[in-house]
């Protein structure tokens, strides 16, 4: 229940938590950081500086691109930030007030549009090596890497990085993946991070649309509306789908976080399935209760971008509507250009919702999905 007035809320600042945890930090690592730690053949096919490789045209490069083209960083108007080392995220913590951050993957957001099959697995190994070196011997947590293209494979790297130091969580680049991820031949995948206890993150990419959404990006061609959409249309696309064939109730204890696409499309897809199911019950026959009732159980949403946080009453409404108290989970997507801010959603929240819900919010949901 929200707090019956402002005055009673114990939590006025980001100070006033116990824990801050960023459930969507992320790197910015290069080919060239995890290059070193493919496996054979590919150290012998991509040996060469990947400069020589693209002036050449021996390879298309590793992750291709769909040509959007973003004004403001090609105007320098969005200056580049790194974050390829301890010390980066160290400074990232330090200037967002987060205590925990779960660092997910940059480039490899864009690993489910890599055309080769195997060598989309042995980049999501390599990077799983690289960051398990780099960040999580030195005390750091997040999430490993897996290509959706072999789930056999996927599930092999599951178990592997499961006993790893510092893998809480199973990140599966969901931009641009088809068939969606209802599709029977996903099992596997699912099936290791249940049987592991990791939670899969699904985080989309704009940078995948042209692949998923080829209609709505061949004439969606201007980075703001692309880039307004791709996110919550692939997510609909593949919740719909996972919902549809079951999955969740396939996988009762295996939990999912939903990344980066904002929150007010996460009602209006619990309420439009719940409206569909009765008149349908034959297209999900695995379903034994409402579409958000399993959404509720099992499904949880990282905030940013908290779209209209200018309008106070519209993100309560939308977050008590899809019980944000209990699924919701702060997010900054530090360092990328639309990062939001700490304190921002906190401001709204304030007045509304109780210290618990706050708390929970800001850091003991994730405690708890990601056992901390």
């Amino acid at each position: 229940m929200p707090s019956k007035a402002s005055a009673e809320n114990s939590i006025v600042s980001i100070e006033d938590l116990d824990h801050v945890v960023d459930c969507d930090f992320h790197l910015t690592e290069r080919p060239s950081d995890f290059l070193p730690y493919v496996d054979s053949p590919w150290d012998e096919i991509l040996a060469r500086p990947l400069e020589d490789i693209h002036k050449g045209r021996f390879l298309s490069p590793l992750y291709p691109k769909s040509g959007i083209l973003n004004v403001g960083r090609t105007t320098g108007r969005i200056p580049p930030t790194k974050v390829t080392t301890p010390e980066d995220v160290r400074e990232g913590m330090e200037e967002l007030g987060v205590t925990e951050p779960i660092l997910n993957a940059g480039t490899n957001l864009s690993l489910g549009v890599v055309h080769h099959d195997e060598l989309a697995v042995a980049l999501a190994n390599a990077y799983n090596r690289w960051v398990t070196e780099t960040f999580f011997d030195e005390g750091f947590r997040g999430a490993a890497v897996i290509a959706p293209h072999r789930p056999n494979d996927a599930a092999e790297e599951i178990d592997r990085v499961s006993k790893e130091k510092g893998v809480i969580g199973i990140l599966l680049p969901s931009g641009g993946v088809t068939p969606p991820l209802g599709h029977e031949m996903y099992r596997p995948i699912f099936e290791a991070c249940e049987s592991a206890g990791l939670p899969l993150l699904l985080h989309g990419t704009a940078n995948g649309a042209w692949q998923s959404q080829p209609l709505q990006h061949r004439w969606l061609n201007r980075h703001m509306s692309i880039h307004a959409v791709s996110h919550p249309f692939d997510h609909m696309t593949h919740l719909t789908s996972m919902l549809t064939a079951g999955v969740p109730a396939l996988y009762p204890d295996l939990d999912f976080v939903v990344q980066e696409a904002g929150i007010g499309w996460v009602p209006y897809l619990m309420r439009r399935l719940d409206h569909e199911l009765p008149a349908n019950v034959e297209d999900a026959p695995l379903l034994e209760m409402a579409p958000s009732k399993y959404i509720r159980r099992q499904f949880y949403f990282t905030t940013q971008p908290v779209e209209g946080t200018h309008d106070h009453e519209y993100v309560r409404a939308m977050i008590r509507l899809m019980s944000g108290g209990t699924n919701l989970m702060f997010s900054s997507d530090y360092p990328h250009y639309d990062f939001d801010n700490t304190d921002h959603l906190l401001n709204v929240l304030r007045p509304a919702f109780s210290d618990e819900e706050i708390a929970n919010i800001y850091g003991e949901t994730a405690r708890k999905v990601y056992d901390l």
